[in-house]
């Protein structure tokens, strides 16, 4: 039986007595370490499905089923895909899923529903007409969809790294890295500033795990926009592409963060460390689900985030 979710690595990790950790947690972490406690160590779940997530799940496999026809079969093949209706019963999938994780509590409307389905069909129907200008056959390969990445941390033996890559793309010796992003119009710089980090540990780990060169591979943010500027006096783009530097220097910068993270947060034999330091920073708790659960995380507690 081959090992496809995250549930089934997280159990493979449990009977090698083993800890998982993923890009979200070191985040997590990075951002407030007492929000990472709360979650992790303390079991305070405060998980709320909305659209946003329903659309990016559901508009992830629609893309990546129309690459994998195109890189299997013909480009042909994949533009007689009915890829409306594919997204529209991928949405009503996964809305249907989170629903019975929410004991059928509805969180969404037929109207917000609609608006974001509108969105997916203009981006599909623009990327089919631009698609040769990002995905082409020519001396490319697709390698995988969802590939795993399942490596120990070097810093801690009881502890795996765990990640899913959207696309792995290889063109003569180089390998792409590529993670597909939805977004309302796409990153500003502000935005692009704060991301890479994910990329950047995936380089890492598949350079480790595939047995590639890390100077061979290259990594790239896939930005799909839902919205546009009206009445805009220049031709604007659903697509954004970012490749953030994953350089030496980038790789190490990470790097130290991972070591950061998991030096603090277990003990050698990969259990928690139940009496770290887990300080609450108020730098940015606009997202955060405990900024209004004093009793969790009372305000006269939170400090500011060091530079």
């Amino acid at each position: 039986m081959k090992l496809k979710t995250p549930y089934d690595y997280a159990v493979k990790a449990r009977k090698m007595g083993k800890k998982t950790i993923s890009y979200s947690q070191i985040s997590t972490y990075t951002n407030c370490p007492h929000q990472w406690k709360l979650e992790k160590i303390d079991k305070h779940s405060r998980f709320e499905p909305n659209m946003f997530l329903v659309f990016g799940t559901a508009f992830h496999e629609t893309l990546q089923f129309y690459l994998d026809t195109m890189y299997k079969e013909t480009a042909a093949a994949a533009d007689r895909i009915d890829l409306d209706k594919m997204l529209k019963d991928n949405m009503a999938s996964e809305y249907k899923k989170r629903l019975d994780e929410t004991d059928g509590k509805h969180f969404s409307c037929q109207e917000e529903m609609s608006d974001f389905y509108s969105d997916g069909v203009a981006i599909l129907q623009w990327f089919k007409k631009k698609r040769g200008a990002y995905f082409s056959k020519k001396y490319t390969e697709l390698v995988g969809i969802e590939m795993p990445i399942f490596s120990e941390v070097e810093y801690n033996k009881n502890v795996m790294f765990m990640g899913f890559m959207d696309l792995v793309m290889k063109e003569h010796d180089t390998i792409k890295i590529i993670d597909i992003k939805t977004s309302f119009m796409g990153w500003k710089d502000k935005k692009k500033k704060k991301e890479g980090n994910q990329l950047r540990l995936y380089k890492k780990y598949f350079a480790e795990q595939y047995g590639t060169d890390v100077k061979n591979i290259e990594v790239e943010y896939f930005i799909v926009k839902r919205k546009l500027y009206e009445n805009c006096d220049f031709p604007q783009k659903r697509i954004q592409q970012y490749r953030p530097a994953s350089g030496k220097p980038s790789i190490n910068k990470v790097d130290k963060l991972l070591k950061e993270f998991v030096e603090n947060v277990f003990n050698d034999d990969g259990s928690y460390n139940k009496d770290g330091d887990y300080p609450a920073y108020k730098n940015d708790c606009t997202y955060c689900p405990f900024k209004k659960e004093h009793d969790l995380c009372p305000p006269k507690s939170r400090i500011l985030k060091p530079c």
